[in-house]
Parts: structure tokens; C-alpha cells; sequence
């Protein structure tokens, strides 16, 4: 680089030069990094003589990654207790005596239950703290496994899988609440994509833990087994894991004042979790409890973007109980494949769904960070502060808009697969294919769902599960008539047209979006 004369003639040039090279370094770190927005957030506020804006969060990375891996292996529970009780079928049909119609109630309505119970312990959540919610859940989820353990009759049986379902099945939208207490929405991400991915490992495991414990140990094992996971996992939360409501807690540096709210090491040693880093002031603690009100759920389905989000939810759920629920009787069938097997088949779509969503979530997480360097946006504000300001919808559905064309791709080949009995290879490369898309869609819009209602991230989540519920429970019930009328081929390419079809939707809310939650939060606040 040449200076000129007149610069070089004193000391001023040097230094202003030494200046650009250190804003250009400094431009380069943060770029790599991302670790300075902070620091720039409160410069800039000092200069217009503002306090700093709290941390999303006090907490360390450790301690995040550790409530995460808590609310992952809780999100566990609800599809492995469905997966893991098809096994026993058959054999609970002949100790019974009942016929496979009246067995299979008991699946039904453990998804009927399945959607409704988190609207009312996810609005729980929301307004008493997630710590209560677990607790509450775990504790009546255990209880109706020892029920279920030592029950002996139809009806006991019946009664006592609704109320497995109730407990179960709210752990999964208290789990996304969680990753957004803990999480700014530049990391948000990589902390959902456990979530997602706990549910599609037990999705897959379930049939295999089931078919073995049905064969060795019978059938009554499999509820034994569950108490003594969900038994062991409740003392180890109720000790161990903090309150992350930021209604309760704020960002983390509020220690709630009952002690019912605080873990067991929090009243061991309480001083050790008192936080000295500036306090999040904005969120007052609750310290009594409000009314539950389980429509709080519903008012996502009033929100244009978040009704676009649930349909699109559903949409991929739909596909996934499709290819799941047809994979046991068509394998063996047309591979004549033994039980064992035919539990074996699952794990393909199962580990690629784990892979899926936790590369979705740092793909997520990427690409917002790419963004809001482009619009010059902190990466460490709090999601309900100045949001209007950035296009979370652009950032999101980026990543999703081309992994649901691929999803819809592989669906429409799919049947046609099956249908000629091409090697077993070729559709369980299918269906890893389709674990991969359909979790990491499936993440990726539970991201955007959770941007979208900061406020109350567990309700919003209750809704996308009641979707996903209601719709898994139609799809389970007429897929095997869609096969037998429509023929394998032309069923499953319906199910691809169906997830093509959604994007004109994904496209409006990308291009509207962000349009649409201004005006939104415009009107709330007149």
C-alpha cells in the first residue's frame, strides 16, 4: 500500500493507518467469530447513554449443554413409550382375549391424549416454570407405568395408557421451551436439534427394546423397564436441573424466592447460584401461580405464519408415520423378513433422523448468524427485544424450502420401490433419505415456530404436537386402506405430491413473513 506525501510527512498517517488495519482485523474476528457483538451492543448503548441489554442468558455452555441433554432425554419418553408397546400387540391380544381392533384402541387413544395433554401442561409451563411441569409429568408418567405393570384387566389397561399419554407426552413441547430460555435465536438451533433428535432415536430403538423384552422377559417387562428409565430420571432432574422459565427466572439471574421452585443443589448450596452478572430486570418473577388455560395454544393457529408452520409440521409427520407404520407388515411381507429383522429395518430411518436434525440445527444456526452480520444485527439479543427488525422467516426457511423439495422427491419413488420388490437395500436407502428430511424440516420450522411466540414457546410447541398427534393418529388409521385401494406406488407418490404441494405456502410466509409479524407486534402494542 503507497501513502501518500502528505501523510507520510507526520506521525498522524501511521497511526491512522495502524487504526485501519486494526478495524479490518477486528471486522475479520468478528466475522469469524461472532464473539465481539456483544461488546459493540454495549458500546453503542454507552454512547447514547443506555445501559446494556442483559445476556439472553447467564448460564455457561456447559450448564446449557447439560439442561439440553436433561430435556432431550426427557423428549425420549413419549414416542418410545408408542414404539415400544407394539411388540407386546399380538401378545396382549391373546392374554386378553380380545380382538386386535379392540388392542389397537389403546394406540389410538394414547394419540388422542398424546395431542391434547401439552396444551394444558405446556400452558403450565409457560406460566409456573418448567421445573414443576417435568416434575408433574414424570411423576403421573411413572405412576401409570407401575399400573400398567401389574394391571389385569382390558379396561384398566385402557384407561391407564391415556394416562401414560398424559404424562408423556408434553415432555417434548416443555423441551422446546426449554432450548428457548437457554438459547438466543443464533444458537437456538444446535440446542432444538437434540430435541429432535431423542425423539427419532427412540422412534427407531422402541420396536427392538420392545421385541426383546417381549420375548424374554414378557410383556409386563416392557412397563417395568419404563419405570425404572422414568424413575431414575426424575430424582436425577429434581436434584440436579434448574428453573429456566423466563418468567420465573429471567435470563438466569434471578433465584427464585420458593423453594419448591429451586433443585436440590440449589438448596444445598445456594450462595454457589447466585448470579453477580447484570440482571435481566425485563421478565418480573411469578411467584404465584395463574390459571392454566390449555386455548392458549390455539392462538397459533390465529398467526398466518404459524398456521403455514403447523401445516407444514404436519405435513412431514404425516409422511413419516406413513413410511413407519407401513415398514413392519410390508417388510415382512414382500422380504419376508422374522421379527427381529423387521425391528432392525427401523434404525435407518431413525439414525439418519438424529443426524438430520443436528445438522439442521447447525445449518440453522449458520445461516442466522450469516444474516445478521448482513443486516447488522446483535446475535446476542433477547428474541422479544427489536425483533421486527430482523427476517427470522428468511433466515429459517432458507434451509427448509430445499429439504422439503428433497423430502417430496424421495417419497414419490418410494412405493413404486416396494411395489416392484426391488432389493431391500433400495428402500431402506429411501427411507434414511427421508429421516434425514423430514427431522431436519420438522426442526427447522420448530425453530421458526419458537422465534415466532418468544413468550410463550411451550404452548406454541403443544399446538405443533396436537397437529402432529391428530394427524399421525388419521394417517396410522387409514394407511393401510390408501395401500389396498391405491396400491403402494400411487399411495406414497400422493403423500410426495401432498409435501410438494406446501411449498407455494413456505414461500408466501418466507416472502410475507416478516411483514406480517410487524404488523402483528404493532397491534400489540397499542
Amino acid at each position: 500500500m503507497v501513502q501518500s506525501p502528505a501523510i507520510t510527512r507526520d506521525g498522524q498517517g501511521i497511526v491512522t493507518a495502524m487504526a485501519e488495519k486494526d478495524t479490518e482485523e477486528k471486522h475479520h474476528f468478528e466475522d469469524e467469530q461472532g464473539k465481539t457483538d456483544k461488546e459493540r451492543e454495549t458500546k453503542e448503548a454507552d454512547e447514547r447513554n443506555e445501559p446494556p441489554a442483559p445476556q439472553h442468558s447467564v448460564l455457561s455452555k456447559y450448564e446449557k449443554v447439560y439442561i439440553i441433554f436433561m430435556a432431550a432425554l426427557a423428549g425420549f419418553f413419549s414416542p418410545i413409550s408408542s414404539q415400544i408397546y407394539f411388540p407386546a400387540l399380538p401378545t396382549l391380544a391373546q392374554y386378553y382375549g380380545k380382538t386386535t381392533t379392540l388392542i389397537n384402541l389403546t394406540v389410538t387413544t394414547y394419540m388422542i391424549i398424546q395431542g391434547i395433554a401439552p396444551a394444558f401442561v405446556g400452558n403450565f409451563a409457560d406460566i409456573s416454570g418448567r421445573r414443576p411441569a417435568y416434575i408433574l409429568a414424570f411423576t403421573i408418567y411413572t405412576a401409570a407405568n407401575i399400573g400398567l405393570a401389574v394391571h389385569d384387566s382390558y379396561g384398566a389397561l385402557l384407561g391407564l395408557r391415556c394416562l401414560q399419554s398424559a404424562g408423556s407426552s408434553a415432555t417434548s413441547s416443555i423441551g422446546y421451551a426449554v432450548a428457548a430460555d437457554i438459547a438466543s435465536p443464533a444458537e437456538r438451533g444446535k440446542y432444538i436439534g437434540p430435541m429432535t433428535a431423542g425423539s427419532m432415536a427412540a422412534l427407531s430403538l422402541g420396536p427392538v427394546i420392545g421385541g426383546l423384552l417381549v420375548r424374554y422377559l414378557g410383556w409386563r417387562s416392557i412397563f417395568w423397564f419404563l419405570v425404572i428409565i422414568s424413575g431414575a430420571f426424575l430424582v436425577v432432574y429434581t436434584i440436579t436441573v434448574r428453573e429456566t422459565a423466563r418468567k420465573v427466572v429471567g435470563n438466569g439471574s434471578i433465584v427464585p424466592a420458593e423453594l419448591w421452585r429451586l433443585s436440590v443443589f440449589q438448596c444445598l448450596s445456594p450462595t454457589r447460584y447466585r448470579r453477580t452478572k447484570t440482571q435481566d430486570t425485563s421478565q418480573p418473577q411469578r411467584s404465584k401461580l395463574s390459571y392454566i388455560n390449555p386455548l392458549k395454544s390455539f392462538v397459533v393457529f390465529a398467526d398466518k405464519a404459524g398456521l403455514i408452520n403447523l401445516c407444514l409440521i404436519g405435513i412431514a409427520y404425516l409422511s413419516c408415520i406413513a413410511v413407519m407404520t407401513n415398514t413392519a407388515n410390508m417388510f415382512g411381507d414382500l422380504y419376508n423378513l422374522d421379527s427381529l429383522k423387521i425391528g432392525l429395518c427401523f434404525l435407518p430411518f431413525g439414525m439418519t433422523g438424529c443426524i438430520g436434525s443436528l445438522a439442521a440445527g447447525k445449518m440453522v444456526d449458520m445461516n442466522y448468524r450469516r444474516m445478521a452480520r448482513k443486516y447488522n444485527f446483535p446475535l446476542d439479543h433477547q428474541s422479544n427485544r427489536g425483533s421486527d427488525a430482523f427476517p427470522f422467516e428468511k433466515a429459517r426457511l432458507q434451509i427448509a424450502i430445499p429439504v422439503v423439495i428433497i423430502t417430496g422427491l424421495t417419497l414419490i419413488p418410494y412405493g413404486w420401490v416396494l411395489q416392484q420388490r426391488v432389493h431391500l437395500v433400495a428402500p431402506l436407502v429411501l427411507q434414511g433419505i427421508l429421516g434425514f428430511c423430514v427431522t431436519a424440516t420438522v426442526n427447522v420450522l420448530m425453530t421458526l415456530l419458537v422465534d415466532l411466540f418468544p413468550q410463550t414457546p411451550a404452548s406454541a410447541s403443544a399446538a405443533a404436537n396436537l397437529v402432529r398427534c391428530w394427524l399421525g393418529a388419521v394417517t396410522a388409521a387409514v394407511i393401510e386402506y390408501m395401500i389396498t385401494g391405491m396400491g403402494l406406488g400411487w399411495c406414497f407418490a400422493f403423500f410426495g405430491f401432498v409435501t410438494l404441494a406446501s411449498l407455494p405456502f413456505l414461500w408466501i410466509e418466507y416472502t410475507h413473513g416478516m411483514k406480517w409479524r410487524r404488523s402483528k407486534q404493532e397491534r400489540e402494542r397499542c
